[in-house]
C-alpha cells in the first residue's frame, strides 16, 4: 500500500468525512466535495547511517464549500477544518495512527497549517488544511 492510499482510508475515518467520497487530487466544483492532495516536500527529515530514519509526507485536505454573505456559513466551514485538526491531535495521542506498510510506521499525523479559505469563485470557496505525517522508515532491504 502506498502512503496516499493509508492516508485516504486514515482521513475516510474522521466522523463528518464518512458519508461522503474522498477524491485524490482532484475537487469537483460541486459544493460538499473533498479533496486529498498531495503537497510537495522533503522527504528526509533525519537520515541514519544505517540507511533508516524519519520521513515526512505533507498533504492537503481540500473541499469545495457553499459561500454566501451570511457569517454563519463561514463560520461552519471553518469549523469543519478546526474540528478535522483536534480530530488528528486526538489520533495520534491515541497512537490511532495509519498503517503504512512492513517497512514505514506511523509516529504522528498533525495539521501544520490551519483551515482557510484558498480560492473564491460565485457561491462556493475552495477550502484547505496542510497536514503531515511524520513516520519512521526502516533502512533499505
Amino acid at each position: 500500500m502506498n502512503i496516499i492510499e493509508a492516508l485516504h482510508g486514515y482521513v475516510s475515518r474522521y466522523g463528518p468525512l464518512q458519508d461522503g467520497r474522498i477524491n485524490v487530487d482532484f475537487l469537483p466544483g460541486d459544493a460538499g466535495s473533498y479533496s486529498l492532495d498531495v503537497a510537495p516536500c522533503r522527504e528526509w527529515v533525519k537520515r541514519y547511517v544505517d540507511g533508516s530514519g524519519v520521513k515526512q509526507f505533507l498533504f492537503n485536505l481540500c473541499s469545495r464549500e457553499a459561500m454566501d454573505e451570511t457569517i454563519r456559513q463561514q463560520l461552519d466551514n471553518l469549523g469543519f477544518y478546526e474540528g478535522f485538526s483536534r480530530w488528528l491531535d486526538r489520533q495520534t495521542a491515541a497512537d490511532d495512527l495509519p498503517a503504512l506498510g512492513q517497512s514505514r510506521t506511523a509516529r504522528a499525523v498533525e495539521a501544520v497549517r490551519s483551515g482557510y479559505a484558498f480560492l473564491q469563485g460565485g457561491n462556493t470557496a475552495k477550502y484547505q488544511i496542510q497536514c503531515r505525517l511524520t513516520y519512521f522508515q526502516d533502512k533499505e532491504r
